[in-house]
């Protein structure tokens, strides 16, 4: 059998074991980060509501092979292989990664397809993109970083360290910078934006930081008093004023990630909460000083099917969530 034959035979059960380690490393696809024994601090302000389950805008996307639709692999006995992740562009588009069809599928703000950037041979992990529209998709099982222009040409590719996302989460560009978050909800960088390349990270600095980079600047540290309360930090590094500090009252709480920042600096933060036996789904937006805005309920995420990331942000503040499920994918979108 020639040895094209056989690559092409073995590279969907390649990132088929792919996936189900990431999904047995990760099974709910959120970072937790519990630390009991923090000090209380000045505020156990509960959080109001704006907003409750229902999306402004809802995008339904078929499975399939067809342009602008996403494969799904259900098998009999066997965790379904499908999208693991999406990202909004800086222009309000939504990339998705297309795992089974091996491509990431563009679409416009108000979910149009655009068009698709062919990858054959990747086992499509995680994808995002820059402020000048890069796109940047991550090779689960060969460990690369690959950077494409704004029409699909690859531009650069990057091998990385296994060791620095063993326990990774999404990945985000911020700035120059390329970090993966980890299960600890702290940013690792990766590699750095030179000249527009791909380029290795300093191993020479520390490239472990306890929180999240937002677009800004600042950093974002949570902590969950796990069936009680948020606590949150943000760090301004160029300000060199003290960090800010807010907890929040929500009682059931299991688990909190930061989201990201709007063109508005006000920061959104994902929580899910035990509501008996369901899991509520909620993110929760803050001004830019700290102060809680509001919330916003999102329907409940079909955990059967493991994505890196359950929502992102635009920069007018929408709240966009992929969800995934058995028979078709949505994209819902909540003004905010």
């Amino acid at each position: 059998m020639p040895s094209f034959l056989i690559g092409a035979l073995l590279l969907p059960l390649v990132i088929f074991f792919a996936w189900t380690a990431s999904r047995s490393a990760n099974p709910a696809g959120t970072a937790v980060a519990v630390r009991r024994n923090d000090p209380p601090s000045a505020s156990g302000r509960a959080v109001s509501y704006s907003t409750a389950g229902q999306p402004g805008v809802q995008i339904v996307l078929k499975y399939g092979r067809a342009e602008g639709e996403i494969g799904m692999v259900l098998g009999h006995g066997q965790p379904p292989v499908g999208p693991e992740s999406f990202a909004v562009g800086k222009d309000g588009g939504i990339l998705v990664a297309d795992v089974v069809n091996q491509r990431v599928v563009v679409y416009s703000s108000n979910g149009t397809y655009v068009r698709s950037i062919s990858l054959p041979g990747l086992a499509l992990g995680d994808v995002t993109t820059d402020r000048q529209g890069r796109v940047y998709v991550y090779d689960q099982v060969r460990r690369a970083l690959h950077q494409y222009d704004t029409v699909g040409t690859l531009r650069s590719t990057l091998n990385l360290n296994p060791t620095d996302i063993d326990t990774r989460g999404y990945f985000h560009v911020t700035g120059d910078a390329v970090y993966f978050a980890d299960a600890a909800a702290r940013d690792v960088l990766v590699a750095t934006v030179q000249d527009g390349l791909l380029l290795a990270a300093d191993k020479s600095v520390e490239r472990t930081t306890d929180g999240i980079h937002g677009e800004s600047g600042r950093i974002y540290s949570l902590s969950v008093d796990r069936g009680q309360a948020l606590g949150l930090q943000v760090r301004d590094p160029a300000a060199g004023s003290a960090a800010r500090k807010l907890e929040v009252s929500l009682p059931g709480i299991v688990s909190a990630r930061y989201v990201g920042e709007d063109q508005a600096q006000r920061f959104y933060i994902q929580t899910e909460k035990l509501a008996g036996t369901n899991i509520m789904l909620e993110v929760l937006a803050f001004s830019p000083a700290g102060e809680p805005l509001a919330a916003t309920r999102l329907p409940e995420n079909d955990y059967a099917i493991w994505t890196a990331k359950l929502v992102d942000v635009r920069g007018d503040g929408t709240i966009v969530q992929f969800l995934p499920q058995q028979d078709q994918a949505k994209l819902n979108l909540f003004a905010n």
